[in-house]
């Protein structure tokens, strides 16, 4: 029976900062990432990627990324730990149309057999060897199914790099998917607190019940899914300045003949010269961090509030670490957040309810947790979840579930979701609020 629980480690990491400084970052990066991986001994990791190449144009931004995984699978931890190793990057840039800049790492040891992934080309599993790296168009890797969103997703947006990578793998008998995801950010602070839920809110929903949709009504049999990426959730940014600055007097600085203010100020109640929040287009300055830090942020996980259209189909581990965006990009200041928006968990993995079925019994405790929480590792921590698979059997039906949803972070084994319940209802919820 032992050989049949694979410890299972899920790793997601918007990398767009650490290409733009790869000399300073990388070293710190890796190094980070191989004390997670040494402290969990997993036998299969799945690292999710988003922005490959960060801003870098062109066959630049290709070949950075190129050097960048040749670095990561060179390493001795990697290579001697890691017999199976795949990285498949979407670089795609001459299409924009195709390209999403997500990239798809899976290392997987030598004692963990009978591992497969679908050929979505041929219709069938086909098992995993040695080493495989593809960083370009990925035409040819038909062991992944690439899609990018429609563009009337994210109206504000004249172009993007958004959209979803699938895998879907069996360990002996046991079926189920890992979806690499990037949503829309939030373009503008100023207009992120007109609203409650906000317009980008509402973008990032209907384009995750798009995805959910895939994987309960697509071609493909459903099975468990985990999803982990860069979902871009941001906490209600109204919420956060209303209890931030609740009784302050706020400034609206506005450009001559010009009705809509480019900055607000938020001055303390009792000295008019100490300034406790500046709002602009692109600049969320707290002059106080230590309110997002204390206690991981705990005060303002109220103002979490993106997944709860999702509970029915999702769920999520408490968590229990600061909000994972946007950290301070200076090499100097691992711990600090930088003061263009504000900080929120961006960076997530979220499970189908069904997940709890493959997940070992006797596995009570799985780790919620982000990477290197005092260093840098660019604007996004990455986040991660440790877990251990029976991969005994997959005796899932093919009907919908119908019973009740735990609650966000609740880990009973009482779960389920109904696919028709979703795609006729909340779907429909979604749309008539756009």
């Amino acid at each position: 029976m032992e050989d049949q629980i694979v410890p299972l480690l899920l790793i997601t990491a918007n990398v767009g900062s650490l290409f733009e400084d790869r000399q300073n970052i990388e070293s710190i990066w890796i190094g980070q990432l191989i004390q997670t991986i040494t402290q969990f001994e997993p036998g299969c990791i799945a690292l999710h990627l988003q922005e490959c190449g960060g801003k870098l144009a062109g066959a630049e931004g290709e070949e950075e990324v190129r050097s960048f995984i040749r670095v990561l699978f060179s390493n001795n931890e990697i290579t001697q730990r890691f017999e199976v190793r795949c990285a498949w990057i979407d670089q795609d840039y001459k299409k924009q149309e195709q390209f999403t800049a997500l990239g798809c790492i899976y290392l997987v040891k030598k004692s963990v057999k009978n591992v497969s992934l679908w050929n979505f080309k041929e219709s069938k599993f086909e098992e995993l060897d040695g080493e495989s790296v593809s960083v370009g168009d990925l035409k040819e890797v038909v062991l992944l199914e690439k899609k990018k969103f429609p563009k009337e997703f994210f109206p504000q947006c004249k172009w993007s790099r958004k959209g979803y990578a699938r895998t879907r793998w069996k360990i002996n008998d046991c079926v189920f998917d890992l979806l690499n995801i990037h949503l829309f950010h939030d373009a503008s602070n100023l207009e992120a607190i007109k609203l409650s839920p906000s317009q980008y809110c509402k973008n990032r929903q209907r384009a995750l019940a798009h995805v959910v949709d895939k994987l309960n009504n697509g071609p493909l049999p459903k099975e468990p899914a985990m999803i982990f990426g860069d979902f871009n959730f941001r906490l209600d940014t109204k919420s956060v300045v209303e209890s931030l600055c609740a009784g302050l007097h706020s400034q609206h600085v506005r450009k001559d003949g010009e009705n809509c203010p480019f900055k607000i100020i938020y001055r303390d109640a009792k000295s008019s010269d100490k300034i406790v929040l500046t709002l602009e287009h692109r600049k969320f300055i707290v002059q106080d961090q230590s309110h997002f830090h204390h206690d991981n942020g705990k005060r303002f996980q109220k103002y979490n509030k993106e997944l709860e259209e999702f509970k029915r189909e999702l769920y999520e581990y408490s968590i229990s670490f600061p909000p994972s965006y946007p950290f301070s990009e200076n090499i100097d200041e691992g711990a600090r957040y930088n003061n263009s928006r504000c900080p929120s968990w961006c960076d997530r993995v979220l499970l189908s309810h069904s997940v709890k079925k493959i997940i070992a019994k006797d596995d009570g405790v799985c780790t919620y947790d982000i990477i290197g929480r005092k260093v840098c590792m660019g604007d996004h921590k990455p986040v991660f979840l440790q877990l251990n698979l029976d991969t005994s059997k997959n005796d899932l039906p093919d009907s919908s579930f119908h019973s009740a949803s735990p609650t966000h972070g609740d880990h009973t084994t009482h779960w389920a979701w109904n696919s028709e319940d979703f795609s006729s209802n909340i779907v429909t919820d979604l749309q008539s609020n756009l």
